[in-house]
């Protein structure tokens, strides 16, 4: 499941506070708006990665080739590290959402995220890559949790009931949630296919 509909973070610089009403005034604020909008929607330029040793010749994929499998894989390996330096990598399930990834997990890796917020996450089939690379971060929102609740019941059919800033399985089981945020992308269709090795680069370009 892929929730696409661009999400303004805040409201133009020019909307903020008074100011006295003038025909130039209102031209600014709509064309603060309509760049907003845009950086909001623009996709994320792709450049050839740098793969086995050597810059992909490519050429370099979509981003709405990445951004597809990212929506429709089942499962995902997060790896995070340890405090210690080991690296712990478990599979889970999660929802690409508005340029970020949400999972819950009651495993290590949450402790661990506390420690160090960097991790990476990547498809279970390896035949067409797609690894994100970011930071992540606690979501307490409930509002936001039950994004993530709403998405799982949708996609795997599993429902999830949302109290206390957590997910509850009917189990009885419940764990945190958690947003990927990305800074790069990379995605290559296949080992076979390695020339087309791609690199995105977040936040979108603005």
């Amino acid at each position: 499941m892929s929730v696409s509909q661009p999400r303004c973070k805040h409201w133009p610089r020019s909307w903020t506070g008074a100011s006295r009403w003038s025909p130039a005034t209102d031209e600014r604020r709509d064309g603060d708006m309509t760049a907003e909008l845009l950086e909001n929607t623009q996709d994320p330029a792709g450049t050839s990665a740098f793969i086995f040793n050597q810059t992909a010749p490519g050429p370099a994929k979509p981003w709405s080739w990445a951004e597809n499998l990212l929506a429709s894989a089942h499962t995902y390996w997060l790896v995070t590290t340890s405090p210690d330096g080991v690296p712990h990598s478990r599979p889970l399930w999660g929802v690409w959402d508005q340029d970020t990834f949400l999972f819950s997990s009651q495993n290590r890796c949450g402790r661990f995220l506390e420690v160090n917020p960097r991790a990476s996450v990547n498809l279970q089939v390896g035949e067409d890559v797609v690894m994100i690379e970011g930071s992540c971060s606690r979501v307490i929102a409930v509002d936001e949790i039950n994004v993530l609740a709403e998405a799982v019941g949708v996609k795997y059919d599993w429902k999830l009931s949302v109290t206390e800033g957590r997910v509850h399985t009917q189990f009885g089981q419940s764990a945190p949630v958690f947003r990927l945020t990305p800074q790069r992308v990379y995605g290559w269709a296949g080992i076979a296919e390695w020339e087309s090795a791609t690199r995105w680069d977040f936040p979108r370009a603005r």
